[in-house]
């Protein structure tokens, strides 16, 4: 195995970590270092490889810009749907009309499994996202009264999200099936 090839392990192993699975990045990251080996080696470097390797930086480094990159705008349109998810619970959950928390229980969890799912890196801000409405609208209503029992509430949320981040790292290392 050559210097490249295990710095790729490292770098495909960091990625795997922070939940990136494109292979793409690694032949990508093969072709600059093979290139940067290359250059170095026309420029009379004893050892290219590792000159190479060195530059372009640490694997965990380079995979945390590459898992900064990635999921920058994900997490951010995930937050803006989980503050509206939860606003929206909230929203139904006052109507006078409306008497079952345990649909409003029910619904948080869900949304929340969903937004742990799509972005396993935060559950506990999806939790609370998705949560904090029911609570948060009780106690502006009546400060003065039981609301804040209301915040065991936040239990399904985070719950949820933390079920959804779970599954996604199950099966994440479950055995991949190649296609043929």
């Amino acid at each position: 195995m050559t210097g490249i090839d295990a710095y790729l392990q490292r770098l495909s192993e960091e990625l795997h970590r922070r939940f990136i699975t494109d292979a793409l990045i690694i032949d990508e990251v093969r072709g600059h270092l093979t290139d940067a080996v290359e250059a170095a080696r026309s420029r009379g470097v004893d050892d290219a490889e590792y000159c190479a390797i060195e530059l372009f930086g640490a694997p965990e480094v380079v995979g945390a810009a590459f898992a900064a990159d990635r999921t920058r705008a994900l997490h951010r349109i995930l937050l803006f749907g989980a503050c509206v998810a939860g606003l929206a619970v909230a929203y139904v959950d006052s109507r006078p009309t409306w008497d079952d928390a345990g649909v409003t229980a029910g619904t948080m969890f869900l949304l929340a499994t969903v937004l742990g799912l799509l972005g396993p890196q935060r559950p506990w801000l999806w939790g609370l996202m998705v949560g904090l409405g029911v609570p948060g609208y009780a106690l502006v209503r009546n400060p003065a009264g039981s609301a804040l029992t209301l915040f065991a509430a936040l239990m399904f949320p985070f719950a949820g999200a933390y079920l959804g981040r779970g599954i996604r790292l199950i099966a994440r290392r479950a055995p991949q099936v190649e296609r043929s």
